[in-house]
C-alpha cells in the first residue's frame, strides 16, 4: 500500500518524494534515471531542484557486463569524443599514488541543438569481478560558452578531480522534498 501511495504521489506530481542519492565531494545527487531495461544498468543521478531539460551537473553508473579492461574502454571513449567534434578535447589522467585513471574531456552538441552548451567530463572505470566494467562518470554543462568558459572549466577540474576519484557512487537513502524539482522523466 505504501510503494502504491508513492508511486502515485510521483505519478501525479512528476516529483521525487524519497530517493537514493550519490555524493562526489560535497555535492549530492539524487537518483533520477534508472530504466529497468538498460542494457548496462544505467542510473543517472542530478543535484536537488535540477532535470533533464536543463541541468547544471550530473552524475551517473553504467555497468558493462561484457568488458573488463578500463584502460581500453576510456581509451575508446577519448577517441570517439575527438572524433565526435573537431573542438572536443580528452586526455587521460593517472593517479600515481593509486593508478587510478580518470578520462578528462569537454564535448559540445551538434551545431543544431538548442541551447548551445560545452559539457565537461570525468570518467573513471573499474573492473568488477562477477559484475563487469563500472564506468562513473561527472559531467558539467556550461551554458554560457565564451572565453571565460576554460578558466570555469579549470576551477571545476582543480575542484572535483579528487574527490570524483575517490567517490564511491555507494546510494544511500534520504528523504528529499517534493520541491527538489528533481524528476523521472528523461528530457534528454
Amino acid at each position: 500500500m505504501k510503494k502504491t501511495f508513492l508511486l502515485l504521489l510521483l505519478i501525479t506530481t512528476g516529483r521525487i518524494l524519497a530517493a537514493p542519492y550519490v555524493t562526489i565531494g560535497d555535492l549530492k545527487f539524487f537518483k533520477a534515471y534508472a530504466p529497468a531495461d538498460s542494457p548496462v544498468q544505467l542510473r543517472e543521478y542530478l543535484p536537488a531542484g535540477e532535470t533533464f531539460d536543463h541541468w547544471n551537473r550530473m552524475a551517473s553508473v553504467r555497468v558493462f557486463k561484457d568488458q573488463k579492461d578500463p584502460k581500453k574502454y576510456l581509451d575508446a571513449v577519448a577517441a570517439q569524443v575527438v572524433k565526435s567534434h573537431p573542438a572536443a578535447r580528452a586526455q587521460l589522467l593517472q593517479n600515481d599514488k593509486t593508478k587510478t585513471l580518470v578520462l578528462d574531456f569537454m564535448t559540445f552538441p551538434a551545431d543544431d541543438v538548442r541551447p548551445r552548451f560545452a559539457e565537461w567530463n570525468l570518467m573513471r572505470a573499474k573492473y568488477i569481478k562477477g559484475t563487469g566494467l563500472v564506468v562513473y562518470q561527472y559531467a558539467v554543462r556550461f551554458y554560457v560558452v565564451g572565453k571565460e568558459t576554460g578558466a570555469l572549466v579549470n576551477a571545476e577540474r582543480n575542484k572535483m578531480v579528487a574527490p570524483f576519484e575517490s567517490a564511491t557512487f555507494e546510494e544511500k537513502e534520504e528523504a528529499a522534498s517534493a520541491s527538489s524539482g528533481t524528476t523521472t522523466s528523461k528530457g534528454s
